[in-house]
């Protein structure tokens, strides 16, 4: 590992230190102020952004730019690989980049078909979406690289990620991402290798815009299906040898997951408009594109314009994105080579198991815009878009012939919005199916945010809402495994509702949540108890249930930052209910607090000294089936509570011009030996372990 990391850092250095330096267009004022959905940058410190350097976001569906701020502020840096999340609202395996779900359910996306390749959604620690890709224009090359590590050879934990930009030309930025993470693991057979490698590019121009990236993730997790009994975390003195993480025996062997996830975007806008033209001195109404000056004739004279501005009255929108994702599940042997003691159910012969399933989608949109302010009578923008997709899926399976399925469907719909301005923006968008067998599907969904200037703030109110009528996920109508065999053409359209409303002034941030969901649709754990062997073994299985019910969720949560002085306090706190426990557990609290001093050691060293917890009461939590790579539903045979159990680590972190670096000692109150440390049933927290991190920016 170090040796590639000497490599990776060579590289990139020569790689910067030696590329032609090319000048760059500052981006137009209008990427500051065209979409500020939860910008808030009143109370935030000034970061240390290098000169020059301007990153944006997009979201997948109409590419539309989002100002963004370089990953650059050293607050919650200590936070940053940790896979339960920048506050703990995560429940995991206990090793880095294992699988993972937000206990917080109010913040889940409940859609059956935001994304259809189920298998990916565990794994969003460490995948980098379209929409979560920053695109940058920069004067000069720049480069980042960050580095986390804990441990040893033997059971620690190394990440390290390098980010390249640069510009060729005035308008035409590029760059890439590369990212490797390997979790060696404390415990027996929970290996994580994780690698990411994004190419990306930009033109931003006065009519032609365009985004494209390409990404390709390998993921491989080792299966060990927790260890075999609680009681070696929970009461080792009941055990006459003395047991180490290492030695602790686990319930499976030889059983990986893998994932193969291959995307590539690509879009693009072309505007029609008008160029408006501004004698010297005079003051344009609004600026979207600067341009250079020019001369043109009017009335038989030569006028000078003090730079034009191109303003767009409309725009043609395309985008593609192709999808070609892969899951494999293989199961050689249990670890005392009987298998049978862990599976339940067996559709295919054989003892191994080799399962894949390929996942194609191919999906283009069809977008016209009328830009808002294109009419006097008419200050919001109107959208017309059309998207068509085609989705194919195969199963792949030992001793059984390959099957395929192919779903082709088209959405219409149309979005008003208003995003320029400082004080009121709001969209509101429909879209309805037309083909295939999922006529009567439909989403709809709005934002509202009004942002009200005080004298020392900001108040910013927010809201949102969405309904939904949709067909369950593909995986959950058809899944054909060895250990897991569905067809389940008889569920019905799962209908969600959606609303939020937050309050944001300074350092306070409450919000509420309301969550109604009529044919939920979910996995479920099943599990066998068999006294066939001593002591009695439980066997693990898979399976779709779909509540009978409506189910309603409710959470209300409070952020809040104190300062005095040196001495900062960071409170979260979330409540949350729902009406049926069985099919959607949630913990009734949940919240994380953050004391730390904060000052300067001989007036240049940024210092944050400090301790933070993460907490949440005891409840069934979802359990983990390895059989899906998914969170299921705990058995009602087999329930385990997890919870009450608070998790306290201490740490300092540090910055200094462009490095950011901390050293951090997490669970520190493990040595305690009081309580229950896991955050999923039977895959214990690791134990008290030193970790140390750095982020360093090169610019040429």
């Amino acid at each position: 590992m170090k040796r590639s990391l000497y490599g990776l850092l060579l590289l990139i250095y020569f790689h910067s230190a030696f590329i032609v330096q090319l000048n760059a267009q500052r981006i137009s004022d209008d990427m500051e102020s065209h979409d500020r959905w939860g910008q808030f940058n009143d109370s935030v410190q000034t970061t240390d952004v290098p000169v020059g350097l301007k990153v944006w976001t997009i979201d997948k569906r109409f590419a539309r730019v989002t100002p963004a701020v370089p990953d650059t502020v050293h607050h919650l840096f200590q936070n940053d690989n940790l896979t339960d999340g920048l506050s703990g609202e995560y429940n995991y395996l206990g090793n880095l980049g294992s699988p993972r779900i937000n206990r917080l359910a109010i913040e889940r996306n409940f859609s059956q078909t935001d994304a259809p390749f189920l298998f990916a959604a565990p794994y969003d620690f460490f995948l980098l979406d379209t929409d979560e890709l920053q695109f940058t224009n920069t004067k000069s090359p720049i480069a980042n690289i960050t580095y986390h590590t804990c441990g040893n050879k033997q059971n620690g934990e190394d990440r390290i990620r390098a980010k390249f930009a640069t510009n060729v030309g005035k308008k035409f930025g590029m760059g890439f991402v590369l990212d490797y993470s390997l979790g060696r693991g404390y415990y027996t057979t929970q290996t994580t290798s994780q690698f990411d490698g994004t190419i990306f590019a930009s033109y931003r121009g006065d009519r032609y815009n365009l985004h494209t990236h390409y990404t390709g993730e390998h993921l491989k997790t080792a299966e060990n299906g927790g260890i075999e009994d609680d009681s070696y975390v929970t009461k080792p003195e009941l055990f006459t040898q003395k047991y180490g993480t290492a030695d602790i025996p686990t319930v499976l062997s030889k059983a990986w997951n893998k994932l193969y996830i291959n995307t590539l975007y690509l879009s693009h806008h072309y505007n029609l408009g008008k160029l408006k033209r501004q004698r010297k001195g005079e003051m344009a109404d609004s600026v979207v594109v600067d341009m250079d000056s020019i001369s043109v004739s009017s009335e038989g004279a030569v006028v000078t314009l003090k730079k034009g501005n191109f303003i767009p009255v409309a725009c043609f929108i395309h985008t593609l994105q192709f999808d070609y994702n892969k899951r494999q599940f293989l199961s050689n042997a249990h670890h005392n080579a009987n298998s049978t003691d862990y599976f339940a159910d067996f559709y295919l012969p054989g003892d191994s198991a080799s399962d894949r399933t390929h996942y194609i989608d191919v999906a283009n949109t069809l977008g016209f815009e009328l830009c808002e302010g294109f009419n006097p009578w008419m200050k919001a923008g109107l959208t017309f878009f059309a998207k068509h997709h085609f989705q194919k899926y195969k199963f792949i399976n030992l001793h059984h012939p390959t099957q395929s399925y192919v779903e082709n469907y088209l959405n219409l719909g149309a979005e008003i919005s208003k995003r320029l301005g400082d004080l009121f923006h709001f969209n509101a968008l429909g879209e309805y199916r037309l083909s295939g067998k999922k006529w009567s599907e439909f989403n709809a969904e709005g934002n509202v945010a009004v942002h009200i200037p005080t004298k020392r703030d900001t108040i910013h109110l927010l809201a949102s809402a969405r309904v939904q009528n949709e067909i369950p996920n593909f995986y959950l109508r058809h899944y054909h495994a060895r250990n897991a065999w569905w067809d389940n053409t008889e569920l019905k359209n799962q209908f969600s509702a959606h609303a939020n409303f937050k309050f944001q002034y300074k350092g306070t941030s409450v919000g509420a949540t309301y969550h109604t969901l009529q044919n939920y649709t979910y996995l479920a754990e099943r599990a066998v108890k068999t006294s066939n062997s001593n002591p009695t073994t439980t066997l693990h299985g898979a399976s779709v249930m779909q509540a009978d019910k409506n189910i309603s969720l409710l959470g209300v949560q409070l952020k809040q930052h104190l300062r005095f002085g040196i001495f900062n306090w960071d409170i979260e706190g979330t409540a949350q209910y729902s009406t049926d426990a069985e099919a959607l557990p949630v913990p009734i609290f949940s919240g994380y607090t953050n004391m730390y001093l904060k000052f300067k050691i001989a007036k240049v060293l940024s210092t944050e000294f400090g301790a933070d917890m993460r907490y949440f009461t005891a409840y069934y939590a979802p359990t983990y089936s390895p059989i899906m790579g998914q969170y299921a539903v705990q058995s009602q045979d087999n329930l385990q509570k997890v919870g009450n159990y608070p998790l306290v680590n201490v740490y300092a972190n540090f910055h200094l011009k462009k490095a950011r670096f901390y050293v951090i000692c997490s669970h520190v109150n493990h040595k305690l030996g009081v309580g229950r440390p896991f955050y999923v049933p039977h895959y214990p927290l690791n134990r008290m372990v030193f970790r140390f991190g750095i982020s360093w920016n090169f610019n040429n």
